[in-house]
């Protein structure tokens, strides 16, 4: 199974920084956390009504926003959990939103390391990745 990275930084070079908007990606990554923790309480409210078919469409929606900020792994999780929950039993569903919270603290992690980076202004070192 090939392993997805945390953030993808080929993604970022493309989108951001070779687009001229990495001076906008500090802020996108900051909202994007915030906007991950949201989605998360909403899929977790909704897991705890049963209604499986809204975690389906908030997992929609994170996988779309993880996407965007190239939350590879995050986006990939979210999208299993799309097409899953609705075909799944609630104790499936449940292994699967503690598996995304996991995932959403540890590119939060991710996020954290990429903001110092950028902070040092280490643009440069997209390069290597």
């Amino acid at each position: 199974m090939e392993t997805v990275a945390l953030l993808d930084h080929h993604y970022l070079r493309e989108n951001y920084h070779q687009a001229g908007f990495s001076y906008l990606l500090p802020e996108i990554l900051e909202l994007f956390r915030d906007q991950a923790t949201l989605h998360l309480e909403t899929i977790e409210q909704h897991l705890m009504q049963g209604n499986l078919h809204e975690v389906a469409q908030e997992a929609h929606t994170l996988k779309g926003a993880a996407g965007s900020v190239g939350a590879a792994a995050l986006a990939q999780l979210a999208h299993h959990l799309e097409e899953s929950a609705p075909v799944s039993q609630i104790a499936e569903v449940s292994q699967q939103v503690r598996a995304l919270r996991e995932l959403i603290a540890q590119t939060d992690t991710a996020i954290t390391t990429e903001l110092v980076r950028l902070g040092t202004g280490a643009d440069d070192d997209l390069d290597q990745f």
